[in-house]
């Protein structure tokens, strides 16, 4: 009988032991695809509203638009805050603009609006920079984030 019963605790133990280790070996995993599947939704987000912006504009093919707005950080070191939420945070801010005649957006206003803006983030205050703003059919803000105390 005893036996038996040490026989039963060694396979429940050995049973929660592997799941434990089965569990340690693939979080990693999950974790990278939980993250992967965030970016491409963001992606998917941003890109139906670009659709549906251009296809409301009533405008001739002479006039150049706004087609899409493309965050790009300059810092020479791998910034704390994940680039990606920079560049949705930087995203949301300018959705009103894509769709829009592109001499008619008001560079400097967006210049103004943007640069040291402050981000708040889990470790910490940042302050965002904004070097320049490049405006074709595509909207490239270069930028950089230092962190701050307040």
């Amino acid at each position: 009988m005893k036996k038996r019963l040490s026989i039963i605790w060694i396979f429940i133990l050995g049973f929660i032991v592997g799941m434990m280790t089965n569990n340690l070996i693939y979080m990693h995993e999950l974790e990278k695809l939980i993250n992967e599947n965030e970016i491409l939704s963001a992606r998917l987000a941003d890109n139906l509203i670009k659709i549906n912006k251009l296809e409301n504009t009533n405008s001739k093919k002479e006039k150049v638009i706004l087609n899409e707005i493309l965050p790009i950080n300059i810092n020479k070191t791998d910034s704390i805050i994940p680039k990606n939420d920079i560049d949705q945070y930087i995203k949301v801010l300018l959705n009103n603009q894509i769709g829009k005649e592109v001499k008619n957006i008001d560079i400097n206003l967006i210049y103004n609006a943007l640069n040291n803006r402050i981000l708040k983030y889990q470790d910490g205050n940042y302050q965002l920079k904004i070097k320049s703003i490049l405006s074709t059919e595509i909207m490239y803000i270069y930028y950089s984030v230092e962190k701050i105390q307040i």
